[in-house]
């Protein structure tokens, strides 16, 4: 028999036992970040994807859980804040800045670019009915609200649609008239710019920068006339797309017009539509606002609602392009 170890001294704890204690630790400190991470106070909404809408979910928060008011089983996802009110999609997810069940409200919010989003509010409200009166960038419509039930079951209503001039500093309220409801969230989400897209009598579809819908942080549709056009793309986590509708399908050209500054060209992007997707090469064209039209290649479309994104998939240089419009050509 091998001697046996000597006792750590009074204060010290054995070597052995250390060791072991060591990934008891690191256990429970991942314990914690991870719980952090899913922890019910940062789900602001739950909602599931309907073809290309949201259809948002009634919830309630409990001591067991998160629960969802619906019928049947359905593959759910959810708005959660982060360390910052702005994720990289463009979503804008603000938590109350005071009371939940304060009768005002207020933020203060420093826009990384102009643009269109439509507001929700997540609420709950025990009994009664109120009046929701936002006031954000001139929109004063009010919005009426219904009772949900109880304090911990939340609904997603829209206010409506705004749009911010320019980036920088807004100021965000919001009040309510009659009951006073419980405030979740206040969820700006992306919206687009323009007007719904349909087909033209020659059967070809207009995506218009004028019409998109920019999800990202930096990306914007530029309004001034010798611009308009979709720019400041230098976040290659930044995307755009348009929905739109086919009432006469088949096969269609896809054609971007296209402007890149000298020296700029190379970025590699991802056209994708209905499944389909067709990689796409950058081209300088020596300024920005020099559009070249390009056809890039061909996809099928059936009859109905559809949603054209642009992806970029690699950055070359300072910034990835400029795009005037996206046009879908009919081949016959």
């Amino acid at each position: 028999m091998g001697r046996p170890a000597p006792a750590p001294k009074t204060g010290q704890a054995h070597p052995g036992r250390v060791n072991r204690l060591i990934p008891t630790f690191i256990s429970l400190a991942v314990g914690v970040t991870l719980a952090t991470a899913d922890s019910l106070d940062r789900i602001a909404n739950v909602f599931v994807e309907d073809g290309l809408k949201l259809r948002h979910l009634e919830f309630s928060i409990t001591d067991t859980g998160l629960k969802t008011h619906v019928n049947k089983k359905l593959e759910t996802r959810k708005d959660r804040f982060d360390d910052t009110p702005q994720l990289p999609d463009g979503r804008i997810l603000l938590k109350p800045t005071g009371d939940p069940l304060g009768q005002a409200h207020s933020w203060d919010y420093n826009a990384s670019r102009p643009g269109k989003y439509w507001v929700e509010l997540v609420y709950s409200l025990p009994k009664g009915k109120s009046t929701a009166v936002p006031d954000i960038s001139a929109y004063r419509i009010p919005t009426h609200l219904e009772a949900t039930g109880a304090t911990n079951r939340f609904r997603n209503v829209t206010l409506g649609k705004v749009f911010f001039v320019q980036p920088g500093k807004q100021k965000l309220g919001l009040q309510f008239r009659g009951g006073t409801a419980n405030v979740r969230a206040l969820i700006l989400r992306p919206a687009p710019e323009g007007e719904p897209i349909g087909q033209a009598l020659d059967r070809s579809i207009q995506l218009h920068s004028r019409d998109a819908t920019i999800h990202g942080t930096k990306l914007q549709y530029e309004t001034k006339p010798h611009k308009n056009t979709i720019g400041y793309w230098v976040n290659a986590t930044d995307q755009v797309c348009w929905d739109f509708t086919v009432t006469n399908g088949g096969r269609f050209d896809v054609e971007i017009h296209q402007g890149c500054g000298k020296g700029q060209g190379g970025s590699l992007v991802a056209f994708e539509v209905a499944g389909q997707k067709l990689n796409f090469t950058v081209k300088d064209t020596g300024h920005f606002q020099n559009f070249v039209p390009r056809r890039v290649g061909t996809v099928r479309l059936a009859k109905g609602e559809h949603r054209f994104w642009i992806k970029p998939v690699k950055k070359a240089r300072n910034a990835i392009m400029d795009v005037r419009r996206i046009r879908l050509i009919p081949t016959n």
